[in-house]
């Protein structure tokens, strides 16, 4: 996934920014020089693997727009998970409008 210029502005703003983009990302070296969260694998390298079953985000309060539109237990979310052989999440209920 790649990051917006607003999603680093949200992370430079934490104390550990320059660290975390130094850590977690890549800069594409062509043309417009996309700045893309790295993989460990198949997995997003802002998991925290050291949580079994769980895997959050070491990232979330600065988290990139991107993962911000995927709810916590979404189907889309279960199907990231599934993909990145991370077992299965949170169950997702849609909200009831009452």
């Amino acid at each position: 996934m790649h990051l917006l210029d607003t999603d680093e502005a949200r992370v430079l703003a934490r104390p550990d920014g320059a660290e975390i983009l130094r850590r977690l990302t890549i800069v594409d070296e062509r043309p417009p020089g996309w700045r893309f969260v790295r993989n460990e694998g198949e997995r997003c390298a802002a998991l925290d693997v050291s949580v079994p079953d769980r895997f959050p985000c070491s990232v979330y309060d600065v988290r990139p727009d991107d993962c911000r539109i995927v709810e916590p237990g979404s189907p889309a979310c279960l199907e990231a998970r599934r993909l990145g052989r991370l077992g299965t999440s949170v169950e997702w209920h849609r909200p009831r409008n009452t």
